[in-house]
């Protein structure tokens, strides 16, 4: 029997690893790994034993992309949206930042034996962030080549569920609902709220703190909203100010 490809995307550190993860929860089915990469093992994979209609996976593609990566056929999609502000928090911690120095050595193949040469600080990758962000910048990452807002706009007036991961993590119950009904789910609250508990940040947090691989642990780091607000100087306030006015979520 074929299956229900359930496809849960966003912009990366949306959420999208652990909105993968619940609504295979919800669905009762295994959460497969990365749309379009179905032959390369995900560390997050999760619930391989499960017999269901259903396979969910993970993407970071926008709408159209996500038809043309794989030969499966798509059921539903599901995309989850963060406050760009706290995605740039985020992606600071996780991805990998290079200095002019470090790309010195590298293009003319000089041994490196100090990497402290190559650190990079915080303050640096968070303007990294905001400018891949607010203008897309494949050189910090492949995924980051499109800002946020045409990745979010992708989305506009398609036939997908659009979610923020700030209403996932303060009300798990009243969006859990919308994504069992809009996935034709014949599940109850009891239920939901057992998904909920299994996938808790919490406790998938302690259950990462066994492994070696430290990209695997970057995935879960806090899971917060609103953090930006700290470390956010008053012109970068402002600028993602002006870069939200007309957005439907964030302004």
């Amino acid at each position: 029997m074929e299956k229900k490809n359930i496809i849960v995307t966003g912009y990366p550190k949306s959420g999208t690893t652990w909105a993968s993860r619940l609504i295979a929860e919800l669905a009762a089915c295994p959460l497969q790994g990365d749309w379009g990469f179905e032959h390369i093992e995900a560390l997050y994979e999760e619930g391989k034993y499960r017999d269901s209609p259903y396979d969910c996976y993970k993407s970071h593609y926008t709408y159209d992309t996500i038809f043309s990566k794989s030969p499966k056929k798509v059921y539903k999609i599901i995309h989850i949206i963060r406050d760009p502000r706290d995605v740039v928090i985020s992606g600071s911690h996780y991805f990998t930042f290079t200095n002019l120095i470090e790309r010195i050595f590298k293009k003319i193949k000089l041994p490196i034996r100090d990497t402290s040469l190559f650190s990079v600080s915080q303050k640096k990758k968070k303007e990294k962030m905001i400018q891949a962000v607010l203008h897309g910048d494949a050189k910090v990452n492949y995924w980051l080549s499109l800002s946020w807002k045409k990745h979010t706009e992708a989305f506009k007036d398609k036939e997908v569920l659009t979610i923020k991961y700030e209403d996932l993590l303060t009300s798990p119950q009243e969006e859990c609902t919308k994504i069992s009904v809009y996935l034709k789910l014949d599940i109850d609250i009891s239920y939901i709220d057992k998904c909920i508990q299994k996938q808790s940040f919490e406790k998938k947090k302690k259950e990462m703190a066994s492994t070696k691989d430290v990209h695997f642990k970057k995935l879960l780091r806090q899971g917060k909203q609103g953090y930006w607000k700290e470390e956010f100087t008053s012109k970068e306030k402002s600028a993602f100010k002006d870069y939200l006015q007309t957005n439907t979520f964030y302004n």
